[in-house]
């Protein structure tokens, strides 16, 4: 299928040309994140891809015009379409968009209530266009949105690690996005999986490391994974032989870290056998374990974690060496741990956290992933993510618009807008007002103006989650 750049908008936006008032020559439009968000700060991540991939070069043609004009017809009905001006567009401008889109540098988590991006046409006769690009602009609602979840998570990693005496370079690698099976399409897996890296280096998502190298100049991969296990191979040989074939798994493995999923019938006697010294598997395990940068994780993923992270630890405690870290928690001597990757949202790993600190736990002791929680567990209202026309340009001046409903969290803003940075907290202004823009024109006429890689993005939000 080709994309249709002219068809990539809500139904009514193709209405919206001849309803705006007579003489307007200028839309401006800008997004942002309400107030009243989850959280208290948005990072915002996805627009480059957008950019690259939907929106630059010559992206109208007259097939494409004609083939919009065809479906909207028996759509909505007949002399709906703006066939003119599109054909304009693709004919006289080189089939470029003539807009110029403003943005905060990705990777920047901004105070909610701020301008994100801004968005104006830049030819009169396409006054209509900023309007109907917003359905397709304000999609990186979902990139933003999961990479500011993701960080929120690094940020509460960082909290533990501190408080419980561990080294905070673990924070990285301490969550997984397993979301790649629970994403509406392989393009959300990619999109969303990539923007959790900018926090974490662990990912079971392969697709989502194609996104940093195709889209933001990355030349190496960004993430890691280890080996592991899942139910088809711990479950080989029924339930009598599931011992047998964990033998076999470790004798398998290519060394380095190993993972087991250990709740294919009953994790307490899976760990029991474990650290049970009398048994081949626990004499197995210790010869693995033994080699240098040898690890077995054991991932007990059925039930609440909350209770069974602390039950489990203190099973493998019986069996395997532990020591206090100069804060009094307890941390495996051997390379032992835990990794959970079930049911996993910002609130139940925040109450696994504080669970294992009570039990006197160090936090680095265990690792986790996140699908769901990361990736379709959030929408365009964990951040209030909107986008709202603010100016308009008609009759030689500009004039300023607005919506003040009675809702008055959805009260939007007026005139042109810029973002300054005041006592390291961002504000919106007035374009006219003094300080210096943080957004920077990264679109303009069909071609990208900045173009970032991901590692500049990543340094961005390392000191927010630090």
């Amino acid at each position: 299928m080709i994309e249709n750049i002219c068809l990539n908008t809500d139904s009514y936006k193709v209405t919206h040309h001849y309803f705006y008032p007579k003489n307007t020559q200028k839309i401006y439009s800008y997004m942002e994140s309400r107030t009243g968000a989850e959280f208290n700060k948005t990072i915002f991540y996805g627009l480059q891809y957008m950019l690259k991939k939907h929106l630059a070069g010559h992206v109208v043609t007259e097939d494409k015009v004609f083939e919009a004009e065809k479906i909207i017809s028996q759509h909505i009905g007949e002399n709906i379409f703006n066939i003119d001006d599109w054909l304009y567009i693709a004919n006289e401008l080189d089939g470029k968009l003539p807009v110029e889109i403003k943005a905060v540098a990705e990777g920047t988590p901004v105070d909610v209530g701020n301008v994100l991006m801004t968005i104006e046409n830049t030819d009169k006769r396409c006054f209509w266009l900023p309007t109907y690009l917003e359905p397709l602009l304000l999609q990186v609602w979902y990139p933003s949105t999961v990479a500011t979840l993701s960080a929120e998570v690094k940020k509460l990693f960082n909290f533990y690690l501190k408080v419980t005496g561990c080294d905070i370079n673990n924070a990285e690698n301490m969550l997984q996005d397993c979301g790649f099976r629970g994403t509406t399409c392989l393009e959300a897996s990619m999109i969303g999986g990539s923007a959790h890296l900018l926090n974490f280096t662990k990912t079971a998502t392969v697709p989502s490391l194609l996104i940093p190298q195709q889209y933001y100049n990355e030349d190496k991969v960004c993430a890691y994974a280890i080996q592991a296990t899942e139910h088809s191979v711990m479950t080989s040989l029924s339930e009598e032989g599931e011992i047998s074939q964990a033998i076999n798994v470790i004798n398998s493995s290519k060394g380095g870290t190993l993972a087991m999923v250990i709740d294919s019938y009953n994790y307490r006697n899976f760990l029991e056998q474990a650290v049970d010294v009398n048994t081949e598997f626990n004499q197995e395990i210790m010869k693995y374990i033994s080699k240098d940068n040898n690890k077995i994780l054991f991932r007990p993923d059925s039930g609440n974690p909350v209770t069974i992270v602390p039950e489990s630890l203190n099973i493998l405690s019986k069996g395997f060496k532990t020591y206090e870290n100069n804060k009094g928690f307890k941390k495996f001597e051997d390379n032992i741990g835990l990794v959970w990757n079930d049911g996993l949202n910002y609130n139940t790993l925040r109450d696994v956290l504080f669970e294992m600190t009570s039990n006197g736990w160090a936090a680095d002791n265990v690792l986790f992933g996140m699908g769901a929680g990361l990736h379709t567990l959030i929408n365009r209202d964990t951040q209030r993510n909107a986008f709202k026309c603010s100016a308009q340009y008609r009759d030689g001046q500009w004039h300023n618009v607005s919506k003040e409903p009675l809702d008055t969290t959805k009260k939007s803003k007026s005139g042109r807008l810029k973002l300054i940075k005041e006592n390291n907290t961002f504000k919106t202004v007035p374009i006219t007002d003094e300080g210096e823009d943080m957004l920077r024109s990264v679109f303009k006429n069909g071609e990208v103006l900045i173009e970032d890689t991901f590692s500049d993005i990543r340094k961005r939000t390392l000191n927010y989650t630090q």
